[in-house]
């Protein structure tokens, strides 16, 4: 939660430091005043806001960061396969390559994980105390789940 309110007070301030910077800080207010509808806009992003970022250190908790990662790319190559297919945009080659280097990592890091091999094989933990090996799980425990 205190991440949450953390990142939401820098983004805020950032969003007021260049409203500011552009003098588009009173326009915006007067906006908001002549359309009052949008403070309904306004409090529903906000709450969708919240409960995403919440799901978010929910699966982070519960899956890793890995899994987060691979959610995220997921949603990411659908989304800009929508866009090509609904609204008829442009992919160049380069777009291309760079998508198909992330499904080729994405379909690899599921067929290790589906073989049950580790995605990195950490080395140098041969004759470590019992503590130190447990630390190294502990900060990559979720690199190869």
């Amino acid at each position: 939660i205190e991440l949450l309110f953390a990142s939401s007070a820098f983004s805020s301030a950032l969003s007021l430091i260049t409203l500011v910077h552009d003098g588009k800080l009173w326009p915006a207010f007067d906006f908001i005043i002549s359309h009052s509808e949008i403070q309904f806009h306004f409090f529903a992003f906000s709450v969708c806001s919240t409960i995403g970022q919440l799901f978010i250190f929910y699966t982070i908790k519960n899956f890793g960061a890995v899994v987060f990662a691979m959610i995220m790319t997921t949603r990411v190559l659908i989304s800009i396969g929508l866009s090509v297919l609904l609204y008829d945009h442009k992919v160049t080659s380069t777009g291309f390559f760079g998508l198909a280097v992330v499904v080729g990592a994405v379909c690899y890091r599921i067929k290790r994980q589906a073989e049950g091999k580790q995605l990195i094989k950490w080395r140098g933990m041969g004759e470590k105390s019992e503590k130190e090996i447990e630390l190294v799980q502990e900060w990559h425990e979720h690199i190869d789940t």
